[in-house]
């Protein structure tokens, strides 16, 4: 009795340290969201199969955006005849990755790593004023309207990673002893995600505006349905 006294202790302290992480995340939310609140706060409840297929399928929609933004970069990189190895392998990893949602959360976190260089050579071109060709113009802008279709399609989860923070902080706080353990297994993905998402948006959208004013000065047009679709993220 005293060893299952103690595991539960042990259960029910991660499961605090869980919530507290998940409410700090919650609030990274708040310059991205401003004071809206998710449709399914405050009562709103869910099973944890349930909540499971929703926090894969906001982590693999982060995949299809982190591919777009490869993509993109590599077309515009080879615009810019910038080397663009790392980006593409990066890419067709990403594409390869199967397993669950920790196992892709982690991919996320390691192709950002493994581009580092990549993105520091890529912005440092753009600081350039060479003047491009008009074949070139064309790559850049085809890889800028793919870059915008990530942007928006990783900002558009993070609604969808809120509402999860706040159901898995529910479903912590109601699991038994003997169940938290499992709940605390697929809640903790999307306590990453969350605390990664507001930081990828707004890099996303910072290394975008850079695109955009490298574009004018290339005089380079851009179709306007592309740049519609960022409505309030228009930099």
């Amino acid at each position: 009795m005293k060893n299952i006294s103690l595991k539960s202790m042990m259960v029910l302290a991660l499961g605090g340290m869980m919530i507290v992480s998940q409410t700090t995340a919650y609030a990274q939310f708040g310059g991205l969201l401003g004071s809206k609140k998710s449709a399914d706060a405050g009562g709103a409840t869910i099973d944890k199969d349930t909540f499971a297929k929703s926090a894969d399928q906001a982590a693999g929609n982060l995949l299809a955006a982190r591919i777009a933004f490869l993509d993109a970069k590599a077309k515009m990189m080879d615009a810019l005849q910038v080397k663009s190895d790392s980006v593409t392998k990066a890419s067709e990893a990403l594409r390869a990755q199967e397993g669950s949602t920790s196992d892709k959360v982690k991919a996320l976190d390691t192709a950002s790593k493994t581009t580092a260089d990549a993105d520091k050579e890529f912005e440092a071109k753009m600081a350039e004023s060479t003047e491009l060709s008009a074949e070139s113009k064309a790559k850049f802008a085809d890889g800028t309207v793919k870059f915008i279709e990530g942007v928006v399609l990783e900002k558009a989860q993070i609604e969808t990673i809120q509402k999860l923070v706040e159901q898995g902080q529910s479903l912590v706080q109601s699991a038994g002893p003997l169940q938290k353990v499992g709940v605390l297994s697929v809640v903790k993905p999307v306590t990453t995600m969350s605390t990664m998402v507001p930081g990828d948006v707004k890099e996303g959208t910072s290394t975008l505006s850079k695109i955009i004013k490298f574009s004018q000065s290339q005089k380079i047009e851009l179709p306007k349905d592309a740049t519609d679709k960022l409505g309030g993220l228009n930099p």
